[in-house]
């Protein structure tokens, strides 16, 4: 690649870059699905914990059933 072609290459990308910066986006719509995200998944490792050791209960309580 030639020295002009680099140029305008790195150019363009600037460029969509800077358009790409300037596109208006909605407030906090990335912190709110961050926040939802982290919460569906601590409800998801609670409820896994909470089946695990149930089962885990069950069958301290009576070895004999499957």
């Amino acid at each position: 690649m030639n020295l002009y072609a680099a140029a305008r290459l790195t150019q363009e990308r600037i460029t969509g870059f800077q358009a790409q910066a300037a596109r208006p986006r909605p407030a906090g719509s990335t912190d709110r699905r961050i926040r939802r995200r982290t919460g569906w998944a601590l409800i998801q490792i609670g409820l896994a914990l909470v089946t695990s050791s149930a089962r885990g209960a069950q069958r301290a309580v009576s070895p004999e059933l499957p």
